[in-house]
């Protein structure tokens, strides 16, 4: 049997999945956690598409009976997505209640009612709680579905009342196979091993990035970090750590996405100063990762890394960017 063919990779979450289905055995809630761009969604509705199938045979779902392909077009009335809105930090518990009180309605057409909720980890404690609520007691024919960019902020109560599932990563030479046979992607050799190297196993982010430019802007905010990182260090002088710090992006996302990528240089410099054998997340070869590295300590590394991981949380609750980046700085100085 074939399952849930829509998901690329993540084989042995598939069959489980599918087989459970296929048996009714399939939990009342799902907690689908993974990077942005690592196929939840595609797997959310391949399950709606799979409980709510028509037809049958050796493919689940088929693909091709009218309810698979509503749902996999986002049209079928019986699967509601909630998605946190863009101007917004979270999910609120008025969202929540909304959704929730969706549930208690009988289906339209639909074997199973299936609710989606995008950013899961961005619900409000108190929106969480209220969700927990019909998790104790979910309606029949119910199937409620978590997608989480990371879990830690989903309350222990949600998370033990939902199968988790983890999305899984490709490897270098998988991404890479899928990028040039499957997605017929034609690029040079050197934007390439960029793209791999900033995708991290992650297919949503590597086809994202070759977007729009996706491989230029990508290598302005590399540009960017390595600035940052360069400028660490007595030796370098406050002054242009400052400078570095100074020209940082100042629109929410893009600083965000230049302090996570930070994070995942300060990680590898940290690594491969204890261990010999490292997978790089940052560095596009170990040279690179130790020459950044050389003159730092493991505990200004690790002084630097909290300092830039407070301050993407910061960023989250909405504090000034220009008071964030200098108060970047500052912390900086006193190690």
């Amino acid at each position: 049997m074939n399952y849930l063919p829509r998901v690329l990779g993540n084989e042995a979450t598939r069959n489980r999945i599918g087989a459970a289905i296929e048996h009714g055995r399939l939990p009342h809630a799902l907690l689908i956690d993974g990077a942005e761009g690592s196929g939840k969604m595609t797997l959310a509705l391949e399950i709606a598409a799979a409980l709510n199938c028509k037809r049958g045979g050796n493919t689940l779902p088929c693909g091709e009976c009218d309810s698979c392909r509503l749902i996999r077009s986002g049209e079928f009335v019986d699967v509601k997505i909630l998605k946190r809105q863009e101007i917004k930090a979270t999910i609120g518990v008025g969202e929540i209640k909304e959704f929730r009180q969706d549930m208690f309605l009988s289906a339209t057409e639909a074997d199973y009612k299936v609710y989606i909720i995008g950013d899961s980890e961005r619900m409000t404690a108190e929106a969480q709680n209220a969700l927990l609520k019909v998790l104790e007691e979910p309606p029949a024919r119910v199937v409620i579905i978590l997608l989480a960019n990371g879990s830690d902020r989903i309350l222990t109560t949600i998370k033990s009342r939902a199968q988790y599932i983890a999305m899984e990563r490709f490897n270098r030479e998988q991404l890479r196979k899928l990028l040039m046979e499957s997605h017929g992607v034609s690029l040079d050799r050197e934007e390439l091993e960029l793209i791999l190297t900033e995708a991290d196993g992650v297919l949503g982010r590597a086809l994202d990035l070759i977007k729009k430019d996706g491989v230029k802007a990508s290598r302005l905010m590399r540009e960017e970090i390595s600035s940052f990182i360069s400028a660490l260090g007595a030796r370098a002088g406050y002054s242009r750590l400052l400078s570095a710090v100074s020209s940082m992006p100042q629109k929410r996302k893009e600083l965000s996405e230049v302090l996570e990528g930070i994070m995942l240089a300060l990680r590898d410099m940290i690594a491969i100063k204890n261990t010999e054998k490292v997978k790089l997340l940052f560095f596009t070869s170990e040279n690179a990762a130790n020459d950044a590295a050389r003159s730092l300590s493991v505990k200004y590394l690790l002084s630097v890394y909290d300092i830039i991981n407070t301050a993407h949380s910061r960023l989250e609750m909405n504090v000034g960017v220009t008071a964030l980046l200098a108060d970047i700085a500052s912390q900086i100085k006193l190690i």
